[in-house]
């Protein structure tokens, strides 16, 4: 049975055709993508470094030239997202308050990946969230990376210096919005695959809306 996949596909030959550049690129694709098919089937605790070169067809220093780490892997999708949020906020408009802007940010990148235009693919984000929110781990290191890369972002955004406290409160304020959201989203069923889901984004999107009107007080800007 063919390894599901993830992000892009594998080229045999790349180095030889392409050069250097695209082969180590390629090689980085393998490894994510093992790394998520085999915590998906056999768990994260129990998949090793070895199993996970081993499923990319690669030797096991190319993991470590790569990653070093399980926890590399998986924060690396985590930072693409948080680095495209960051990077949709200068789509904002002004007027926006920052809870908004980070809102509104964070829907064009859904949008995005909803619709195949997005920084990761929608496979590779949903098999992310899946491992990253079972492990308490994880989920902490998440939660740092997306205060820093959106503390920055968002402070420069208002032009202002990361310090800044209603910045910083923002953010906190977001992160309760985001776990609002993932608890709401749980409320499916043991038996729910959002794979199979043809409404996923715009359920995803809604459940974030609701959590931020329930953490803000009040409703939500309309989606540009």
């Amino acid at each position: 049975m063919a390894r599901p996949a993830y992000g892009n596909s594998h080229i045999s030959g790349l180095e030889v055709c392409y050069g250097p550049s695209v082969a180590v690129r390629d090689c980085r694709e393998r490894l994510i993508d093992a790394t998520l098919n085999l915590c998906i089937r056999c768990g994260y605790e129990t998949t090793t470094i070895d199993q996970i070169a081993a499923e990319a067809e690669v030797p096991t220093a190319d993991f470590a030239r790569h990653f070093g780490t399980k926890d590399a892997v998986l924060l690396c999708i985590v930072e693409d997202l948080l680095h495209a949020t960051a990077a949709a906020l200068k789509n904002v408009d002004a007027a926006a308050g920052p809870e908004q802007a980070l809102l509104l940010a964070t829907t064009e990148v859904l949008t995005a990946i909803s619709g195949g235009r997005g920084v990761i693919t929608l496979d590779r984000m949903l098999a992310m969230a899946q491992i990253v929110t079972a492990n308490p781990d994880l989920r902490k290191q998440a939660s740092l990376i997306r205060k820093q890369v959106l503390t920055q972002a968002l402070a420069d955004w208002v032009g202002v210096g990361a310090e800044d406290r209603r910045v910083r409160h923002a953010v906190t304020k977001w992160s309760a919005i985001a776990a609002g959201a993932y608890v709401g989203a749980g409320s499916m069923g043991d038996h729910y695959d959002p794979r199979q889901d043809d409404q996923l984004m715009e359920r995803g999107i809604a459940e974030l809306t609701a959590s931020f009107a329930d953490v803000m007080g009040d409703d939500p800007p309309p989606s540009e």
